[in-house]
């Protein structure tokens, strides 16, 4: 896994994650990727070793767990592969 992301179902919980999750890990929003094109187009990144983290400050928030989704991303270009994680 190059980097991960996470996906919300909708803006406010992209939003609400973000806030979340900087105290916990250095992350970024960006738009969803296409080959995942899930959600309400918001996406949140993270790096690979700050996974067990963002997972257990999401786990511990007021999200359900049904309103958002990880996904392991590697490559870039024709080569980007999403996998759910």
């Amino acid at each position: 896994m190059d980097y991960g992301v996470i996906t919300f179902a909708s803006t406010y919980g992209a939003i609400y994650a973000q806030k979340v999750l900087k105290e916990v890990a250095p992350v970024q929003v960006m738009p969803v990727l296409r080959e995942i094109s899930l959600g309400c187009g918001i996406a949140v990144r993270f790096k690979p070793e700050d996974l067990e983290g963002v997972k257990a400050a999401l786990a511990a928030s007021t999200l359900k767990a049904g309103e958002y989704a990880f996904y392991a991303i590697t490559g870039s270009g024709h080569n980007l592969k999403a996998e759910p994680l």
